[in-house]
């Protein structure tokens, strides 16, 4: 049995809004990631192995300020949060 390649430790992951502009109260959507000037990026700390989310410039809005267990848990959290500003995952660039 062959072993299946282990994900990287920094993915990107492409954002894009859906029908016109994304939702915020805080103000803390960076219209630059959706222009590629900025990225989310989903981190693996390797000395943990937690998986946490950050932004290449700028500060990530409070509720993606955790560590999750799995990629998996970090990316239906990510999906759901950004779904409910109005916003789409669209590539996964692993």
């Amino acid at each position: 049995m062959i072993a299946k390649e282990n994900r990287k430790t920094d993915i990107v992951l492409v954002l894009k809004p859906i029908d016109g502009s994304p939702r915020h109260a805080s103000g803390l959507i960076d219209r630059k990631l959706f222009t590629g000037e900025n990225n989310l990026h989903a981190i693996m700390d390797t000395q943990t192995c937690l998986w946490r989310v950050q932004y290449e410039h700028g500060t990530v809005p409070e509720p993606l300020r955790q560590r999750f267990t799995s990629y998996a848990m970090l990316i239906k959290f990510v999906t759901d949060y950004m779904k409910r500003r109005n916003i789409n995952i669209v590539e996964i660039r692993d």
